[in-house]
């Protein structure tokens, strides 16, 4: 009878430690196979299983992969690499109990084409052109010494080439082209240069060049340039169009106010502007009514006058030597107003349309100077 037990105990202990190993633990399996290309394995492909588990893994460099893990069920390898198309597209597999090996898949590289042609300016390849690709692909290249360019790697599609350069037109301007199981070459440019011409002028005051006028130019192109000490500026680089030339400077007017022209394979000169001071102008001195200053002994006096708006100061030189009444901080004239050379016994006459400070001087004798603060 106590034999039977023990016998009994130790069957009992022995399928515990069957179960201990094995109860209750799922068999895990794998998929596995390789990835060849002209009978070469291919690295670098990404496999993709869906299906009863989710994984990626890559092909090693002999084009093998490995799906390790994996418990009974229904799977969808997949296989992807940029530049090739894969036979089969995808592979659905059923594990039951065991491994499953050798699922295979040949990749083939997509067929790819070019398209070539030259730019040329004159008689020679022009080379530095920026060719731009856009359509089924995009694509930048720079044509080289001879003016050629290449855009290579394509699949069939519809695409447009596009060239540009600083200073050039092309024709044509682009050209659409498909590539449809065959190479296309020729797909040429003609580039002409852009003439490029001028427009200049002045501006004056009182007969005199001013200085610092803002012009500024608009039409096919818009720019800005500022007049030099002696009131000349200039628009250069300018295609054939019509532009529009307009003057501007605090406290004065212009005439004319704008002016337009047109280019057409010439420059165009003697584009000129007079300015007339809106705060201070020379007039014809009045019988009475103004205040007055005396130029002699080299100084003007009184030097410094307070005065009113619309005020009509008179200048009278009662000296020997001759002497200008200009505005401005010597030794720079501001355009208001210039008398020019007045001899022994002369007189100017300015009017003051603006509240302001009005500094002045003599371009003869730029020590002398005086001002006139309007209120």
């Amino acid at each position: 009878m106590n034999g039977n037990r023990l016998l009994l105990f130790i069957s009992a202990i022995a399928v515990a430690s069957i179960c201990f190993a094995s109860c209750g633990r799922t068999e895990r399996h794998s998929i596995s196979g390789q990835v060849s290309a002209n009978g070469s394995g291919l690295s670098g492909v990404t496999m993709v299983l869906g299906g009863a588990g989710l994984s990626t893994v890559t092909t090693d460099a002999s084009g093998n992969y490995t799906f390790g893990g994996l418990g009974n069920g229904d799977y969808t390898i997949t296989p992807s690499q940029t530049g090739f198309v894969f036979n089969p597209t995808n592979n659905k597999q059923t594990i039951k109990d065991e491994d499953i090996t050798a699922v295979n898949f040949s990749a083939t590289a997509f067929p790819t084409f070019s398209i070539s042609g030259t730019v040329t300016s004159g008689s020679s390849g022009l080379s530095g052109t920026t060719v731009m690709l856009n359509g089924a692909a995009s694509d930048t290249v720079t044509t080289d010494a001879g003016g050629a360019y290449t855009f290579s790697g394509l699949g069939n599609g519809n695409y447009t080439i596009t060239p540009s350069k600083t200073g050039f037109v092309f024709n044509p301007t682009s050209v659409s082209q498909t590539l449809n199981g065959t190479n296309l070459t020729s797909v040429n440019f003609n580039a002409t240069t852009v003439s490029t011409l001028s427009i200049f002028g002045t501006v004056t005051s009182g007969g005199l060049g001013m200085s610092g006028v803002t012009m500024a130019l608009s039409g096919t192109g818009s720019a800005t340039a500022t007049t030099d000490a002696n009131g000349n500026y200039i628009f250069s680089g300018l295609a054939n169009f019509n532009y529009t030339i307009t003057p501007g400077k605090a406290g004065f007017s212009f005439s004319p106010t704008s002016s337009s022209q047109t280019l057409s394979g010439a420059n165009i000169t003697g584009f000129n502007f007079t300015a007339t001071s809106t705060q201070a102008q020379i007039v014809t001195c009045p019988s009475s009514g103004t205040v007055n200053v005396t130029i002699q002994d080299f100084s003007f006096t009184p030097l410094a006058i307070t005065i009113t708006v619309n005020s009509v100061v008179k200048w009278t030189n009662n000296g020997l030597s001759a002497h200008t009444v200009t505005s401005g901080a010597a030794p720079k004239n501001d355009g208001k107003f210039d008398s020019g050379n007045l001899g022994t016994g002369a007189s100017v006459c300015v009017q003051f349309m603006a509240a302001g400070v009005y500094p002045y001087f003599s371009t003869l004798d730029p020590a002398m100077a005086g001002s006139f603060t309007v209120q």
